[in-house]
């Protein structure tokens, strides 16, 4: 399967370099979408994710897991 994709992305490389077109509107277009994407939806997610993680009692929750493994040891 990455054989195909990568064999796809150099042949449209290949497609671009040899024909000559001009690729930057295309590619600011995709930038600004990228940019979107990130700001108002990857972002926010990973705020969420670490407020809660740094929230979390998590070294609470591992000792707890080591103290009751050691009881059925």
């Amino acid at each position: 399967m990455f054989k195909i994709v990568f064999l796809i992305l150099i042949i449209v490389i290949g497609y671009i370099a040899y024909v000559g077109i001009d690729v930057s509107t295309e590619y600011d277009s995709v930038y600004k979408i990228r940019n979107q994407i990130f700001d108002n939806v990857i972002d926010p997610i990973i705020k969420k994710i670490l407020k809660q993680a740094s929230e979390s009692d998590f070294n609470l929750i591992v000792d707890n897991t080591i103290k009751n493994m050691e009881k059925y040891n």
